[in-house]
Formats: C-alpha cells, structure tokens, sequence
C-alpha cells in the first residue's frame, strides 16, 4: 500500500474534501427539500438525508485519518459500518414511493415490511461481517466479506432504484433516472476503488475518485433538482386501476420479507449444530440470530396488530355501507311506488276534473234560470258546493301525483308554521299544548308555500290526533339550520308509530275506516322530496313519534312571506 506523501498531500486532501462536500450539500438540500414538502414527500427527503448523514460520518472518519492523522487508505471498521448502514434509510426513502398513490395506511403496511428486510440485512452484515473485525482480527476475511456484502448491498440499491424509477411518471420519473445514474456509477467505482485498496494501488485524490466524484456530484444534483417536486407532484391514480403485475410488485415485498423471517431461525438450528459453535465466532452469530428472531417477532406482532386493526375498520366501513345502501334501496323502491301509484292519480284526477267542471258548469247554468223553481235551484247548489270539494280534493291527489308545477319563492317557515297552527283545531283542545321554538337565526327557505303548509298542516294533524287519541299531551316543534338546510322537528308526546318505517307507503294508515286513506304522508314525503328536501320519522324513547323535515335554504333570503292569501284546506 502506497503512501500519500508520494502522491502529495494536496491531491488527498482535494479528493477526500470534494467527496465530503458535496455529500454536505446533498445532506443541506435534501433536508431543504423536507421542510418545503408535506407528507409522503417530507418522510422521502428525511431518510434520504438521513442515509447521506451517515455517509458522511463514515467519509468524515476516513477524512480524519488521512488529512489530520497522516494515515493513507485507512482501515475504518466504524466508517465501513457508517457507510453499509446508509444503505438503510436510502432504501426506506424508496419504500415511501411519494410520486406513487399509495395511501397512508398501505405505506405503514409496505414500510413495516421493508423493516423486516433491512433487519435482515444487517443481521447478515453481523454475521458474516463483524466477527472478522471485533471478535476475531482477521483483516484479510474482514476486507474480502466487506467488499462483497457492500457491493451487493449496492447492487440490490440499484436495482430497487431501477424499477422505481420504471413505475414513476413526470419528473419523478426523470429524476429518478438521474438518481439510479449516480448509484450505479457510484457502486462500480466503489468497487474497483476497495479492489484497489486491497492491492495497495489506491491513493487519495487518484483517477479511481474520478467516477467516485462525478456520482457524488450527481447525487448532489438530484438534491437541488428535488425542490422542485412538491409543486410538481402527480395526481393519485384512481382507485382499481392497477394492474394485476403492479399488484403482484406491490406485495412481492411482503413476500419476500415472510421468506426472510422464516430463514433465521433455519440459520439459528444449522448454528447450534455446527462444530464452532463454541468458539467466539459462533457464540457471537448465536446470539446475533437469537437478537434479530425477538426484533423481527416485535415487528411481526406489530404487523398483525396493524392488520388486525385494519380488518376490524374495513369491516365496520363494510357494515356502513350495506345500510347505507340498504336505505337507499328502501328510498328507491318507496320513489318507484310513488312514481306508479302517481301516473294512475293523475289519469283518474285529471278525468274526474273533467266530469267536474261539467257538473258546474250545468249547476251554476241551473242556479241562473230564473224558470226553475227553488227545489231545483237548491238541488243545483248542494251539486256546485260538492263538486267545489270534489276539485279541492283531486287537487291534492294532482299534488300527490306532482302534476302541478312548484311555485319557489323565499320562504319564512317561522310565519307558515304559525300560520298551520292557526288553521288546525289546536286551540280548540285545551288537553293539547303546542309550542314553535327556533334555535338561532332561522333563514328562509326555497320552497312553494302552498306545498310546505300542506305538509305542516298534515304533520300537525296527525300529531293532535295522537296527542287526543291519548288524552293529553305536547307537540313541539323546533326550527335549526343544518348544513346549509333548515330542519324543522315536529315532536309530540303520543302514543308512538307502529311501523315507523312504513308511515310514508301510500295507503298505509292506522286510523280507523272512514277516518283516513293513507295518502297524506305519501304526498307529504313526494312534496319534500321534489323540494331537494328529506323527510323522516322516528318514535321517541320516552314516547311520542318525532317527524323532520329539511329544506334547502334559499340563496336569497326574504323578510317574511306573504299569508293574506293562505286558507284552510277543506277536509285536511
């Protein structure tokens, strides 16, 4: 081995220095990189400079000896350990994969099993390593198993680096070509520089730094080039669009971290039956297997509880959906039935209108001829007041039906509630208390006034029927704002619902014969739902039924609305 004195002490200063400092800037922007990124990005950049961190710990060790110590091509056993471990974060940078859309919880999953692999490693760099430099001083062993297990470790380093940069687009993809460019020159002339070393034939600032140099430049570029990746971040792919060998690449590491585990404790049975197993070597690669066995069960059991959690959340995600969905179905089947049942109300609605107007018109042509005598004209009168209350009727059955037209204004829900309780026989009982509450300031609502008060009124109604079936009792209701929509609660202290889930079927009704035909809820629930609105109900816990209705709240809110032209319904 040469001295560096014959080679002048400037040049191994110069090419020792270079090294360092251009690992410096690539530690500087590399941490830049992760205090300007977020997320996946900012963990990419963070092991990224931490593995250049202990790059530079070994090239500094190596430094020291040569520059302050006088001592050429060094043996460093510490600095070599530095520079194998820096392999370590580079690749769990890899694993982070940011260009990619993986989410958070399969990168833990992934980064989990990237744990089990450099565990693995380093428990072969401890076994086939270390014992030749701190157990038994064997520098020929040492050097040989060094040089072969880095360079594989680097060989391995550019190959995932490879296919990395083969998955990512944009510039990721362009940078890390430029990143792979400088590994795998920095592994060959790696290589040639600790055959060189062996030999005797390396020096300081020689031509085998010449490569060296222009890799650690170029992995220094990739620093600075990196800070411009956060603006420049693809969007994640949309779900179930990869491929089934992209699939297969993504659990090949998992598999292959399962492989791993499982061979130690095989190397463990092969140590015990060994003959060396008593010397020093052996008792230290015993005890190395023994320690790498707890660390990878930890991160075995850490795993499962990671998948066991996981699971646990997918199911009860799993358990949501279906109720979601099987609520949505129930809203389906409840709009399709309403949809038949309204085409036939408006045909027969439409005829019976018909048939009505005729009937007026021949009655108030009756009540107008002054020949007919007051028997008739009085029989002609009873006809017109019928047929007025046959045509409110089939309006409402044409409401039902949506036939007509919705007339949106800005509504004050506040006055129409009022307005409701004025028209029902509330006021009449005195065994029945009613009370309109508003939580907040209440804005109006889009809706057709006509409508909603036939919905009110219908609500109402049926609550003073519960409410007077009992004996006694309180209706309540309660005006709030609820995401951008008014919610109004009708709750009263009766006897319940039967069949909560029913109420809203058209013709479903619990009152007795002659007292109800089951279509008012059924218009009620069509009218809300043409509105953009909801409408529910639900019994409460210390009984009494509790009705909502939400409506959209209206761009424009109004003052108040107009009630002058509002009037009873006949028969509501």
């Amino acid at each position: 081995m040469g001295h560096w004195g014959k080679r002048g002490f400037a040049l191994s200063a110069f090419g020792d220095l270079a090294e360092l400092g251009f690992l410096l800037v690539a530690a500087a922007f590399m941490v830049r990189n992760a205090f300007a990124s977020q997320g996946a990005a900012r963990v990419f950049w963070s092991f990224s400079a931490a593995g250049i961190a202990f790059w530079i710990a070994g090239v500094a060790q190596w430094t020291e000896y040569e520059i302050i110590l006088r001592v050429p091509a060094p043996q460093t056993p510490v600095g070599d350990t530095l520079l194998f471990l820096k392999l370590v974060p580079l690749v769990a940078a890899l694993a982070i994969e940011p260009q990619s859309g993986l989410t958070r919880r399969f990168r833990i999953l992934s980064f989990l099993d990237l744990s089990f692999l450099l565990v693995y490693w380093f428990y072969c760099y401890a076994m086939w390593v270390i014992p030749y430099r701190f157990v038994s001083r064997e520098d020929s062993v040492y050097n040989f198993h060094f040089n072969t297990i880095d360079t594989l470790g680097h060989i391995i380093f550019v190959a995932v680096l490879g296919v990395v940069a083969l998955r990512a687009q944009g510039a990721w993809r362009n940078l890390y070509r430029l990143y792979w460019a400088s590994f795998a020159l920095y592994t060959l002339s790696s290589l040639i520089a600790n055959v060189a070393i062996d030999e005797g034939k390396y020096y300081s600032g020689s031509l085998y730094d010449l490569p060296l140099l222009t890799s650690v430049a170029g992995i220094a570029y990739f620093a600075i080039l990196g800070g411009n990746l956060p603006i420049l971040l693809i969007p994640s792919p949309p779900a179930g669009v990869h491929s089934r060998s992209s699939r297969a690449l993504i659990l090949l590491p998992a598999r292959i971290a399962m492989v791993a585990t499982l061979s130690i404790p095989l190397i463990g049975v092969a140590l015990l039956g060994s003959s060396r197993v008593s010397d020093r070597v052996g008792h230290f690669r015993v005890m190395a297997t023994l320690l790498a066995m707890l660390i990878l069960t930890a991160l075995l059991s850490l795993k499962q509880d990671l998948l066991s959690s996981d699971l646990i959340r997918s199911l009860r995600e799993a358990n949501l959906a279906y109720l979601s969905l099987s609520n949505t179905h129930e809203r389906m089947l409840q709009t399709e039935k309403l949809a038949s049942l309204g085409q036939v109300v408006a045909r027969v609605a439409n005829v019976v209108k018909k048939a009505m107007a005729a009937t007026l018109n021949s009655s108030e042509a009756l009540i107008r001829d002054g020949a007919a005598n007051s028997s008739i004209r009085g029989m002609a009168e009873k006809l017109v007041s019928q047929a007025n209350r046959t045509d409110a009727l089939l309006n409402n059955m044409l409401s039902f039906a949506c036939e007509s037209p919705l007339e949106i204004a800005p509504v004050n829900l506040r006055q129409l509630l009022s307005a409701a309780v004025g028209l029902t026989r509330v006021g009449q009982n005195a065994h029945v208390q009613l009370e309109i509450r508003s939580e907040g300031v209440i804005p109006s609502v889009a809706a057709d006034s006509s409508r909603i008060l036939q919905v009110f009124l219908q609500i109402i109604g049926n609550g003073v029927d519960a409410l007077e079936e009992k004996g006694s009792g309180a209706l309540l209701i309660t005006l709030r704002v609820v995401n951008r929509q008014v919610e109004v609660e009708f709750a009263d202290s009766g006897t319940g619902l039967l069949e909560p889930e029913h109420v809203f079927d058209p013709f479903y009704t619990t009152k007795a014969v002659g007292k109800g035909i089951g279509l008012g809820l059924s218009t009620c629930y069509g009218i809300v739902r043409q509105h953009g609105g909801d409408i529910s109900c639900r019994n409460r816990v210390g009984g009494g039924a509790i009705f909502t209705v939400s409506l959209p709240v209206a761009n424009e809110e109004a003052s108040g609305v107009s009630l002058a032209n509002l009037a009873p319904v006949e028969g509501s």
